[in-house]
């Protein structure tokens, strides 16, 4: 999310004294407006110290049409939240309500916010007191002692340990025992009891002697009776003495009157009972209507340490076992679990039980069990898998879109790997109630409905496109992630990482049509950079301990700025020695557990084999280890043709430094750079170098004089690019003669590096909104949306501005050409990513000017679309 300043540091206007006229590949100097119609030219604001800083400058506007040379010559239409980099801040009034035409009064949204949050606080204000006076008429003393409150209550007091302690971090379990194969049978009571018994033998086996044996289980009830210990080689076992439980540990621990031996299996017997919940977390229920009848289901959640919450066991990822799975159901239902049923057995009271084939060698939180009567569709894809799709029967003919795109993708990727998919089946389940929007659960995926069900009739291009991501993320992790798993959650990235970055190259090769690398930029890189850019950003690997810490980084960090690595990897490794590289690591790692750093030693070993002596540890050790990314500044001297680099860490807030107590100050990294200029264009093949870490700047010699540069090529590096004022220029006026010149996704990088360095101090923002003056006839997608989304923050700013209408106008003016080329009805014609833009420029639109504005009730539901209402389901 976006850091928003303090009230103090807002300005409404600032205007340049240098701007680019449109079409004309020469820059011209302007005087800098007044403050105001009275002020002359030079009656610019100073700073206190009387530095002569320009900082607040209102323009007018001469007409409502808001012509791109007014724009380009005359106005400048921003909301600067800071001072320029190194600059200080003044304070600026916020107009409460400022009168707009004959409509009435524009009253801002953030005086609205505060109108409602001063109600709020007088409510609770008369509550407190009404309290006090309550409790004085009670003959209560207000300094009343909890002990004496619990005595009045006739109840004995006790504060919860939770409440005292912080989250422990000793919650790991030893090495020293592990387990190698479970039997295990769930049967869920659905309504009214909504509770599940379970019964597993857990076999395992000591590395050196323990006395003490201990599992992970939460919100379980054990029956203790029931509890059995054995040697599986028949000789006598140690005797249990006792168990006891560690609620805060999420921990059963089993006391041995012995040690238990090392080498030797051991089985351990327990009966054990829990509430079927609604918390969407380990073995839980849900429900869906169906003829006026609810219907329930129960299923799972086990990522990342909810399968204790089903059954005790070994809850750690790098703890691999093979499983027997028994669900029993009653006789009107099905169940699916990660393999396939191979026997039914009639068990009392109409009661079926569901035998499922052994598992392969996996971890805990990859198990996946339901029991629902849905419906189901199949196919075979063309390496013989069957793939399965369920849902409840009303929405089976949804799920057709998904089952072909598993099918390609089971087959792509088995190619691509060049490890064949394990499994005779792929079953993939949409449950109404799902935390997550899918569960890659080997060989039995679960989604939330909205991630796999598809309406060609109703459903937008948006929701085609993003079901087949995530199926095809889902197919990616099993071999990235299932096949392979992470020893600990600290290398979480090493799973959604590369499955993010697997998602596009599988859509890219089903429907090269769609262009997912180019949309990559703008939904993973871009979408990346702004969190990461935060002083409360991490590394994507860092240590984790607790099972709340570990839920707390499936974020955009692992997610997001994991897979743009990957890219950034990928090129300048190359793609065959990439795929080379990730296809050892697997079938080294093929049932067992790794680290990044055999990850990276495979890929350097892929490199020397293929002639590339790139010391990957190296390289991916600057980016994983430590939090953000830098801006690369370049600069040229155009007498002598050299050019400069250096990187620095970049930040939002141009003030911001790393915490004191971060062990990793003095941020920089190994970048590789690539180069083309405007005579060498060879955007396939760019020149290529390294920014190393140790070496901040590098001296470059370019042929070109006078003739831009452009850094980054395709933004396949996960850094900004800022350039000298002149090559800003240059590069404009290129966009504005001739776009094509430029390649498409560096044309969206211009835009969104020019919005964002200004808005964290780095560049002149009339220079930023030039460089989106050429959107006028530009007619792709990823320019448009890379300028809307980067548009965002100047939009929120400037909303309490009584300037925000010339923000609307301008961005009108740029919008109405491309409105005019797409139209508002869909056509059968139209190429997915015109179907995609039309989709996301009415929201944008509609936000943004008052022109739709009748159309806002719409875009708070949902999203709108020409000619039909169609819903992005969530």
């Amino acid at each position: 999310m976006a850091s928003i300043s303090s009230p103090s540091s807002y300005a409404t206007i600032i205007s340049s004294s240098t701007t680019t006229t449109v079409g004309s590949s020469a820059s011209h100097e302007t005087t800098p407006l007044s403050a105001s119609s009275s002020s002359s030219p030079g009656d610019i604001p100073h700073f206190p110290d009387g530095s002569g800083t320009p900082v607040l400058v209102e323009v007018e506007m001469m007409n409502a049409a808001v012509s791109v040379d007014a724009i380009s010559q005359e106005a400048v239409i921003i909301k600067e939240l800071r001072a320029p980099s190194g600059g200080k801040h003044i304070p600026t009034t916020i107009t409460g309500c400022s009168k707009h035409t004959d409509l009435g009064y524009f009253v801002p949204k953030n005086v609205l916010v505060g109108y409602v949050m001063l109600v709020t606080v007088i409510i609770v204000m008369i509550a407190l007191v009404t309290g006090f006076a309550v409790r004085s008429s009670c003959g209560l003393s207000t300094t009343a002692s909890s002990v004496e409150l619990a005595a009045l209550a006739n109840t004995s007091f006790t504060t919860s340990p939770s409440a005292l302690q912080t989250r422990p971090r000793d919650i790991r379990l030893s090495p020293d025992i592990g387990p190698v194969h479970y039997r295990l049978e769930m049967r869920p009571l659905l309504s009214p009891e909504f509770r599940f018994t379970g019964e597993v033998d857990i076999v395992f086996i000591c590395k050196s002697p323990v006395r003490t044996l201990v599992l992970h289980a939460k919100n379980l009830a054990l029956n203790e009776s029931m509890t059995a210990f054995s040697a599986e080689d028949g000789t006598a076992a140690p005797v249990l003495l006792n168990w006891s439980e560690d609620p805060l540990r999420m921990f059963w621990k089993f006391h041995f009157k012995t040690d238990l031996k090392t080498g030797v299996k051991y089985n351990v017997s327990l009966k054990f009972s829990g509430k079927l919940n609604d918390d969407l977390r380990g073995f839980y229920r849900s429900k869906y209507e169906r003829e006026g009848t609810t219907s329930w289901l129960a299923t799972t959640q086990f990522q990342p340490t909810d399968a204790r919450r089903a059954f005790p066991c070994f809850d750690e990822p790098g703890f691999k076992a093979t499983f027997d799975i028994t669900i029993v159901r009653p006789a009107n239902m099905i169940s699916i679990s990660n393999m396939e049923v191979i026997r039914q057995d009639p068990r009392a009271d109409g009661l079926v039980a569901d035998v499922f084939n052994r598992t392969l060698p996996m971890s805990t939180y990859l198990l996946a069990f339901v029991v629902c009567d849905f419906a189901s569709k199949e196919k075979v894809a063309d390496n013989g898998v069957k793939v399965r799709v369920w849902t409840r029967p009303d929405a089976v003919n949804q799920s057709s879109f998904a089952l072909d795109v598993a099918a390609q993708m089971l087959t792509h990727f088995e190619n691509y790997f060049g490890i064949p998919f394990p499994l005779s089946k792929l079953d993939m389940i949409a449950v109404p109630d799902f935390i997550a929007g899918a569960m890659e659960n080997w060989g039995a995926v679960i989604y939330r409905e909205a991630m796999m069900l598809y309406d060609p009739d109703i459903s937008p291009a948006t929701s085609k496109q993003l079901i087949a991501i995530v199926v095809a993320h889902e197919v990616a992790h099993q071999w990235f992630g299932n096949l392979v798993t992470p020893k600990w959650w600290d290398t979480l990235w090493l799973n959604e990482g590369f499955a993010s970055f697997l998602e596009y190259h599988g859509i890219d090769f089903a429907f090269p049509s769609w262009q997912l690398f180019q949309q990559f930029v703008v939904e993973s890189v871009h979408d990346t950079f702004e969190p990461d850019a935060l002083t409360t950003s991490h590394p994507i690997q860092l240590p984790v301990y607790h099972p709340d810490e570990i839920g707390e980084i499936f974020d955009r960090i692992s997610y997001g700025k994991g897979c743009s690595l990957i890219r950034m990897m990928r090129h300048f490794l190359g793609e065959e020695t990439l795929r080379k590289g990730l296809k050892n690591y697997l079938i080294a790692f093929s049932y067992s557990n790794a680290e990044q750093d055999d990850l990276w030693r495979h890929l350097t070993e892929a490199g020397r084999l293929d002639g590339k002596h790139i010391d990957v540890k190296m390289v991916m050790d600057s980016w994983t280890l430590q939090m953000g990314y830098p801006v690369v500044t370049v600069t040229q001297d155009y007498s002598s043709k050299v050019v400069k680099m250096y990187q620095q860490h970049f930040f939002l807030d141009p003030n911001a430094t790393v915490p004191s107590d971060d062990p990793a100050q003095g941020f920089s990294w190994h970048v590789p750079v690539t180069i083309v200029t405007a005579a060498d264009r060879s955007y396939d093949k760019p020149k290529q170098m390294w920014l190393n870490k140790e070496n901040k700047t590098v001296n470059e010699l370019l042929s070109p004089q006078n003739e831009w540069i452009l850094v980054n090529v395709r933004q396949t590096g996960y850094y900004r690019v800022n350039y000298d004022e002149r090559n800003w220029k240059l590069l404009i006026t290129q966009l504005n003669t001739d776009r094509m010149k430029i390649d498409i996704i560096n044309r969206a990088q211009i835009i969104n590096d020019a919005l964002t360095l200004a808005r964290a101090g780095y560049l002149d923002y009339a220079i930023a909104f030039s460089a989106t003056e050429y959107l006028v006839g530009e007619q792709d997608y990823l320019p448009w949306v890379s300028c809307l989304k980067a548009l965002d923050f100047v939009d929120a700013m400037m909303q309490s501005s009584e300037h925000y209408g010339l923000l609307k106008s301008y961005i009108l003016r740029q919008l109405r050409p491309i409105y005019i080329i797409l139209g508002w009805g869909d056509s059968s014609t139209d190429a997915h990513l015109q179907h995609v833009l039309k989709f996301f420029k009415l929201p944008a639109i509609t936000d943004m000017t008052i022109v739709w504005k009748t159309l806002n009730k719409f875009t708070h539901a949902g999203w709108l679309i020409p000619n039909k209402i169609k819903y992005l389901p969530t």
